[in-house]
């Protein structure tokens, strides 16, 4: 052979081996081992995580907590959203805010729900707490209810939502046992409840109710990086996505209500301007529908990733939209293609996540939820709360079940027949751009009972903080009660 001809067909071969393996790195992308996805367990009534990660309770239900005024009480229970608040961009010392996703009476912390504040630091690879639980005033407000989601906004203070409301005076006693039903700002007790609060976290003093924002079933917030953009979800059925734009970075009391609407063909959307006078936003989600927004069922965590924004839909056994149509409402293009059942009826037990595009406002369900072809005792079904983290390079969803008993068959047979509630915890690479249930990495079985929830990084990605929000009481300690934990080992 010419050993010209020789170096030619070396290099021809040299290039071609390259495309071929970019075009094929491009198209059979395979995510890193991050860690050995856990086996199902469905006798589980402790933590389950993969070897190699380990897990400390911080703080739990009836740890003494101090109040501004130096009380000391028990803990709240139902800990949910957790926010991790870096102490000089430090990934191992900051503060822990917790929300309580409590609507009980409690002479000693203020009735309804509440929040509570800590600090952290991580020392020999192993967090510890520094000083004392603080539990959150509310007082100034005319307390709080049921505080599930919220954000952390650029200035460093906390949105928390407040998830319920009771619909009468009469309520607030008869249903939850609450006996101050007296008027606030002039006002029916009961309309104070279900807006979203500002928190200082470092004075352990709310703000302000931002009443902008409207009153519903508060899910979920998500601050943008502007200072001035928020997006937030209702748990409402039906739910809207709603955004918020203030008028000045910084100050959310000030700004401009939206509702999502989606088009025809689901390629676009856009957002409704909404009437920003009071009787409007104490009942926004009536106004959305008959201005033609678009109705999900029960939406839940939202994370925002790059120009994306990821959304929790967790499902309801079966609904209605009847009057919700007559009203103006447009049911989302995924739910009458996948959920509808006759007329205006839709049944939807599994749930999913949608993936909203900032550029285009296009719409997609990026995973459903269901049961697994390849495994029958693989449910996942009743997505809730969710964060994301950059492990190795690949953004990954980390999302958090909430089943809660056999929501028509939103749990596997196995578990449905024992009468339990197992909920997990998996991670979703985000590389993969229509991923199935079995792109899912079961990080976590969590304890009988409970829901995971409240879930957030340290920002160099080594730490794993959450909530186990009401576990079984017959699990042996300390998961037989709500407490937040830490997970190392990333």
């Amino acid at each position: 052979m010419n050993p010209n001809n020789f170096k030619i067909s070396l290099k021809s071969f040299l290039q071609l081996l390259l495309v071929t393996c970019i075009s094929s790195c491009n198209t059979n992308h395979q995510s890193p081992d991050i860690f050995k996805p856990v086996a199902i367990n469905y006798n589980n009534r402790t933590i389950i995580i993969p070897e190699g990660f380990k897990y400390k309770v911080l703080f739990s239900e009836g740890d003494t907590v101090v109040t501004n005024s130096g009380i000391h009480a028990p803990a709240k229970g139902s800990h949910d959203m957790v926010v991790y608040i870096p102490i000089d961009s430090s990934s191992e010392h900051g503060y822990i805010y917790v929300n309580h996703e409590e609507h009980k009476p409690n002479a000693l912390l203020g009735d309804g729900g509440g929040g509570t504040v800590f600090e952290v630091k991580k020392e020999n690879d192993e967090w510890k707490v520094v000083g004392d639980f603080h539990a959150i005033d509310f007082s100034n407000v005319g307390q709080t209810f049921r505080n599930c989601g919220g954000t952390l906004t650029p200035n460093g203070t906390i949105l928390t939502t407040e998830e319920e409301f009771p619909l009468s005076n009469t309520e607030i006693n008869s249903r939850f046992g609450i006996t101050d039903t007296t008027d606030y700002n002039d006002k029916r007790k009961f309309l104070n409840y279900g807006w979203m609060i500002e928190v200082n976290p470092k004075t352990h003093q709310a703000i302000r109710k931002i009443k902008n924002f409207g009153r519903y079933r508060h899910e979920d917030a998500q601050c943008m990086p502007d200072g001035k953009t928020i997006y937030m979800t209702s748990d409402n059925k039906p739910a809207i996505i709603f955004k918020y734009v203030a008028k000045e970075i910084g100050d959310y009391e000030n700004g401009q209500l939206y509702a999502y609407q989606q088009s025809v063909d689901g390629e676009s959307g856009s957002w409704i301007e909404l009437p920003m006078q009071e009787d409007s936003l104490m009942n926004v989600i009536d106004v959305a529908i008959r201005k033609n927004a678009s109705m999900f069922i029960s939406n839940e965590w939202i994370e925002a990733v790059g120009d994306k924004l990821y959304i929790t839909e967790s499902g309801t056994d079966e609904f209605d939209f009847n009057n919700e149509i007559a009203m103006g409402g447009k049911p989302a293009k995924h739910l009458n293609e996948l959920c509808r059942t006759t007329a205006n009826n839709y049944r939807d037990p599994f749930g999913r996540i949608l993936e909203l595009d900032l550029k285009t406002n296009k719409l997609r369900v990026l995973l459903n939820g269901g049961v697994s072809k390849k495994d029958s005792r693989f449910c996942f079904s009743s997505p809730d709360a969710m964060t994301s983290v950059t492990l190795h390079g690949e953004k990954y969803l980390v999302i958090s079940e909430d089943t809660n008993g056999n929501k028509n068959g939103s749990e596997s047979a196995a578990v449905s027949a024992k009468g339990e509630t197992y909920n997990e915890v998996y991670f979703l690479d985000l590389s993969i751009e229509n991923p199935t249930l079995e792109d899912l990495k079961r990080f976590m079985s969590a304890p009988e009972g409970c829901e995971t929830s409240g879930d957030m990084f340290t920002p160099d990605g080594k730490t794993y903080f959450l909530s186990i929000q009401h576990p079984s009481t017959s699990n042996p300690a300390p998961f037989s009660k709500s407490c937040v934990i830490a997970i190392t080992g990333f």
